[in-house]
């Protein structure tokens, strides 16, 4: 009996003697070696999904970028039926504002699409101080599509009495373009101020309809302009001041990363309305023949990649740029037909 409880006990004390240190060391090893597999798989995927989104905010900035600027060349030279050079009015002295053929405060005897070059102080048409030195500077003025009335247009029974007011007044604190499409002429005035009236019988704009004035300066604010250290386009507007109580050119930052512009202009030579030969700024021959705009923009990311160097080269028409820094970037090539001078070269307008 005795032997048979002694044989029992040797037996439980082999089977609950634990492991051994090689067979602890052993199991820590593979134990390592599975953390150290699925770190190096969650950083991995980490890295990846960084990148993509790295990837997908530089495409959403380009993207936005040329849709803006886009949309502003599309409108070139849009009065609502009145020419450019039948603008009559000047706003006077504004805070702000550019000069020469450039300046906002009017619109007959300026150039209503222009560029040039910032130089090496950042510095173009003397309203833009803190562009990034070598980057192109565009200056585009229009008329916004959103139309007032003396009364609704729809209806031949609205009763009319020469002052705009459908579908609301003029604001006090937008600019105007009022355009006869009886004469082709307009006139240039603040809302705040007496507006000219638009009877049948006005010798300039009979019948006008009012339409919102806009002055634009797109460029490429330097990086330590106030924009976060990030390079970024930015554009001039004119638009009315709060504080001043005033109509002023003031700045407004739309992209972040975007920080290279160029751009070329398809030039129609022989009046047929399509573009003969491309040029930049500093040698376009006439701004009124110009019918179509190749734009170039390289846009970076906000936050340099540690470990990832950048040293690839990009094109942007006759500029190259080769970083060799650790930011991402992509580089975006849009065409832009001008539509509103085609029409009017077509028309011998």
């Amino acid at each position: 009996m005795m032997a048979g409880l002694n044989h029992q006990a040797g037996r439980l004390s082999r089977n609950g003697r634990g492991f051994s240190l090689i067979e602890f060391m052993v199991a820590m090893v593979l134990g390592l070696i599975i953390i150290g597999g699925a770190i190096s798989v969650y950083l991995a995927s980490k890295r990846s999904f960084t990148e993509v989104e790295r990837v997908a905010e530089l495409s959403e900035n380009a993207r936005f970028a040329v849709q803006v600027m886009g949309d502003s060349l599309r409108h070139v030279r849009f009065f609502g039926g009145a020419a450019p050079g039948d603008i009559n009015g000047s706003l006077g002295t504004i805070s702000g504002d550019c000069t020469g053929n450039a300046r906002g405060s009017q619109v007959q005897g300026t150039e209503t699409l222009l560029a040039t070059t910032a130089d090496g102080s950042g510095a173009a048409f003397g309203c833009v101080t803190d562009a990034l030195p070598g980057t192109d500077v565009l200056v585009i003025k229009s008329v916004l599509p959103r139309p007032a009335y003396d009364a609704n247009p729809e209806d031949p029974n609205a009763p009319t009495d020469g002052t705009i007011s459908f579908p609301q007044p003029l604001s006090n604190q937008e600019v105007y373009v009022i355009a006869s499409p009886l004469t082709a002429r307009g006139e240039l005035f603040v809302g705040a101020s007496a507006a000219p009236s638009v009877e049948e019988t006005h010798p300039n704009v009979p019948k006008g309809v009012a339409w919102p004035y806009r002055m634009q300066v797109y460029y490429i604010r330097s990086a330590n302009a106030g924009t976060g250290n990030v390079p970024t386009l930015s554009r001039k507007v004119l638009g009315w001041d709060a504080t001043a109580s005033a109509v002023a050119v003031q700045t407004e930052d739309l992209v972040p990363g975007v920080e290279r512009m160029r751009l070329r202009f398809g030039i129609d030579s022989d009046g047929d309305g399509a573009a003969d030969s491309y040029d930049y700024a500093a040698t376009v021959p006439d701004w009124d023949e110009v019918v179509a705009v190749e734009l170039f923009l390289l846009v970076r990311s906000a936050v340099a990649d540690v470990g990832y160097v950048d040293d690839k080269t990009y094109q942007l028409g006759d500029v190259s740029v080769t970083p060799s820094d650790g930011f991402h970037r992509f580089l975006v090539r849009n065409s832009i037909s001008l539509r509103n001078p085609k029409l009017e070269i077509r028309g011998g307008g």
